[in-house]
């Protein structure tokens, strides 16, 4: 497709109406351009005329489009496009900044919806889900095996686990190959649930990548909020008898957990995993496998509209976190540390945290898996994967005599 960089896009539902360039610089009438920006977008979002969004370009950064798709291209690694948008009813404006880091464009509709933030109320509150028990009860097993012949049980290996420690993971090679290789099929088919990142599209496209560059059919499950989750009937279709593989997003993990339990959908991914489909994913999408989880789903940034929430937050804000250890959906009896050669935006090492919490409890083994590298779990049986060669996964037992937590990596 044709390329272009404008300074407005002429879309034909006016969705975007204006371009803040050089947004960062002050004019020569000494008035800065961003903030004269949002006030325009917020005077026009309490006029009589429709509010239109603007999108904002740093100076040594461009806005590229493709027909109804766009990304942002930064020319110095730091600047950047933004989205400027305004409440039509309070006339709050919101800024959010367009990640510079995507290897295509995205739908400029999807773009635009950076500045609005997820909704659900137990949101306001997530700290309070902490203590929640996601785990599904071995009742279920019962019910989602009554109905499977004799030959179909003894042919089924539960569960099946492919489980990265970071997002990009799910784009390499070696970890793609052993997702393959699972399924039983060269070109399986894939449904990809993307709560944890709240159903945004650049990720979905992200994280589907190398399925999608070799040609599976992947579909997709929004459940992030109540528009957009479908019936159970749909559900049970796209989750349980649609796919090979399930594979899930990184993100904000007890969000996913909250809403599937909503939902019913942690329900339908346990019927689905009985009957053999290939459950995936990297970070919170690893982590809600396993029967805790060392998480950070409480970081203020950890959240839909993350580009807004930087911009709103000190430094200090931003790094006034703690990691909490939460309940998976136990399909694996241990707590899995995903980033585990990581250091958190709160300046704490994931390893060293992970170890601490194990003093704290030692009643469960953890598996501590770095960014690149995957468990893989097949049954009974567990392998790590390295998916650059270098990165591995990490055994953590606590020793009853002493306290002391032991710490071993696994062969690749």
């Amino acid at each position: 497709p044709h390329a272009t960089m404008v300074c407005i896009l002429p879309l034909e539902n006016d969705e975007v109406g204006g371009n803040e360039e050089q947004l960062g610089l002050a004019g020569t009438n000494e008035v800065s351009r961003a903030n004269d920006g949002e006030q325009m977008c917020s005077e026009l979002a309490v006029s009589d005329q429709p509010s239109t969004p603007a999108i904002g370009i740093d100076e040594t950064a461009a806005l590229v489009v493709f027909g109804n798709e766009a990304q942002a291209v930064s020319g110095d690694s730091i600047a950047t496009c933004r989205v400027v948008a305004s409440d039509e009813n309070t006339g709050d404006v919101k800024n959010a900044s367009l990640p510079t880091n995507l290897e295509d464009p995205n739908p400029i509709k999807g773009m635009l919806e950076f500045p609005e933030p997820a909704k659900g109320e137990h949101l306001e509150d997530l700290e309070n889900y902490v203590d929640t028990d996601f785990v599904i009860a071995d009742d279920v097993i019962e019910e989602s095996t009554k109905f499977m012949d004799n030959s179909e049980e003894q042919q089924v290996v539960f569960p099946k686990i492919v489980a990265s420690g970071n997002e990009k993971g799910m784009r390499l090679k070696p970890i793609v190959d052993k997702v393959v290789e699972l399924s039983g099929s060269v070109c399986p088919k894939v449904i990809y649930i993307g709560t944890a990142s709240f159903d945004r599209t650049d990720k979905f496209l992200l994280f589907t990548k190398a399925f999608s560059d070799m040609g599976c059919e992947i579909r997709r499950l929004d459940v992030s909020e109540d528009e957009t989750t479908p019936s159970q009937d749909e559900m049970q279709e796209l989750v349980v008898e649609f796919p090979d593989v399930i594979m899930c997003s990184g993100g904000n993990t007890l969000h996913a957990l909250i809403r599937w339990k909503e939902v019913g959908l942690d329900l339908l991914i346990k019927e689905a995993s009985m009957k053999g489909k290939v459950l995936c994913g990297g970070s919170a999408g690893a982590g809600c496998w396993f029967s805790s989880l060392h998480t950070d789903s409480l970081r203020p940034d950890n959240a839909k509209n993350k580009e807004h929430v930087k911009n709103d937050l000190t430094e200090e804000e931003l790094a006034d976190w703690d990691y909490a250890k939460i309940s998976g959906l136990g399909f694996v009896d241990a707590m899995f540390v995903p980033h585990f050669d990581a250091t958190g935006t709160n300046g704490i090492k994931r390893s060293e945290h992970a170890e601490m919490m194990m003093q704290r409890d030692p009643s469960t083994p953890a598996i501590g898996v770095e960014d690149n590298a995957a468990l893989v779990i097949i049954g009974d049986e567990a392998h790590a994967v390295s998916g650059d060669g270098k990165a591995t996964c990490h055994i953590l037992v606590p020793d009853e005599s002493t306290g002391d937590v032991k710490t071993a990596p696994l062969p690749t």
